[in-house]
């Protein structure tokens, strides 16, 4: 296939074509999440849960997830200039991890002699980059839905049948979790290291505070203020020095 300007891959990358075809798979996703939230509220109130206490949950877990998804936003944009906005949003929709889409889609460019978001992308590379999004995530696909209802087996087995200690296991692995997430950030000391610092440090000053205030609305954007304050003072400390 011939070479295409940018504007022109630009044009076929965000084409009704491709919104078409992308369409199936993030509705799919908006009915998964429909129907989970429909299960859990019904299940929440079948095991004693009032509706107050439900619709507290549900508005905690709404103000909570702003911040996550503003970050995933606005990461998602640099995702859109390579891959056009609707496999961006449906990769994004299906995964959640910015990142893995990112390099998956420098991997398709620079295994084809490529540069990400030059003049030089086909649309070729859509196709390939498209293939290579979807190949490389399948595995944890396929195991998080042939094993995600063996887990409660799972956890009793590595618990040793201790179910005080199933708890104590997901805090492990929730601390195992972001700590991956920012100690890799950490080296080489630049912009992010800064961010997950300054993260760090208003979500401690904020806790301190909020253990004798008892301030529920710090509680449900607390980890919203905090990833904002990293990433606008990492940007600011850029921009000066």
């Amino acid at each position: 296939m011939r070479e295409v300007a940018s504007s022109e891959y630009n044009s076929i990358a965000n084409s009704l074509v491709m919104w078409i075809a992308c369409a199936p798979g993030i509705l799919i996703v908006f009915y998964q999440s429909w129907l989970f939230f429909r299960k859990s509220k019904a299940d929440a109130l079948k095991i004693g849960l009032t509706k107050q206490q439900v619709n507290a949950a549900i508005r905690s877990a709404v103000v909570t997830s702003v911040g996550p998804c503003f970050v995933m936003l606005t990461a998602m944009l640099s995702l859109m200039l390579y891959v056009g906005a609707p496999l961006a949003w449906l990769r994004v929709d299906f995964i959640g991890s910015v990142t893995y889409e990112l390099q998956a889609a420098t991997i398709a460019a620079e295994s084809m002699g490529k540069e990400l978001g030059s003049s030089e992308l086909t649309v070729d590379y859509l196709a390939t980059a498209a293939t290579v999004m979807t190949a490389g995530c399948v595995g944890w696909v396929v195991f998080g839905a042939v094993f995600s209802d063996k887990m409660e087996k799972v956890n009793s087995f590595m618990a040793g049948g201790n179910a005080a200690l199933v708890p104590i296991l997901g805090t492990g692995a929730l601390i195992g979790v972001y700590s991956s997430m920012t100690l890799d950030r950490l080296y080489p000391f630049k912009n992010q290291a800064i961010a997950v610092i300054a993260g760090g440090i208003v979500m401690f000053f904020m806790q301190t505070y909020n253990n004798k205030a008892k301030k529920q609305w710090l509680k449900e954007w607390g980890l919203t203020i905090c990833m904002v304050s990293g990433m606008f003072i990492a940007t600011l400390t850029e921009s000066l020095f």
